[in-house]
């Protein structure tokens, strides 16, 4: 039919009983050759879709069933817009009349409810993270000012492999219990500005170039 002046634009109601009058003896085939015999001036494509999407007799018709819905959604976010072949799990529904309900119904509600989804496990994270820092917080009330060795492993500041270890270790176990004998020798032999006062509170770190020299 090429060359022809053909028809375009809305179906009549007489075209529509021509088309399938002949759909009907000569079934679903050879459209161009179909569209020339019936005496329609259509292509061949027109008489298809025509046919497809709004003559045959079982198509379905009235609103989408929630069923159809999620089907929808799932072959949707599975198959993306493959709209042929998400058809074919829904029998009497044709691709374009899916694809025109994704985009009118369907794709601004799954949108609304990945964001929904998205914003409760961010409120979540959230959640859990201010709970553990007010577990830490409450741990952190609950010790007694005197500090303990087993509160700052080494360990936890990458010392645990350290040859000052056991040094540091003592150490602290020593300032803990008091200025040491041996210390306070060190520290007269130095002269050191150092005074220890067993009436004054010392900090670990005022002692520290001590340490290395031990």
């Amino acid at each position: 039919m090429q060359g022809e002046n053909l028809r375009k634009g809305t179906w009549l109601q007489e075209e529509d009983e021509q088309l399938t009058s002949f759909v009907t003896r000569l079934g679903e085939r050879r459209w161009d050759s179909l569209a020339k015999v019936a005496g329609l001036r259509r292509s061949g494509k027109s008489c298809r879709l025509r046919w497809l999407n709004y003559l045959r007799p079982n198509l379905k018709h009235g609103p989408y069933s929630v069923e159809e819905e999620r089907l929808i959604i799932q072959l949707q976010q599975q198959w993306g817009n493959k709209w042929s072949k998400i058809a074919r799990r829904l029998p009497g529904r044709t691709d374009n009349e899916i694809k025109n309900y994704w985009r009118t119904h369907l794709q601004k509600r799954v949108q609304v409810q990945q964001e929904g989804e998205f914003m409760n496990k961010v409120e979540s994270v959230a959640h859990d993270f201010n709970k553990k820092n007010i577990d830490v917080v409450s741990n952190s009330e609950g010790e007694t000012k005197e500090s303990s060795v087993d509160s700052f492993p080494l360990s936890d500041w990458g010392m645990g492999n350290s040859p000052y270890e056991n040094r540091i270790f003592d150490w602290i176990v020593e300032l803990q219990n008091g200025y040491s004998d041996k210390e306070k020798e060190l520290g007269r032999d130095r002269k050191s500005t150092h005074e220890y006062n067993p009436q004054q509170e010392y900090d670990t770190w005022d002692y520290s170039g001590i340490l290395w020299d031990l």
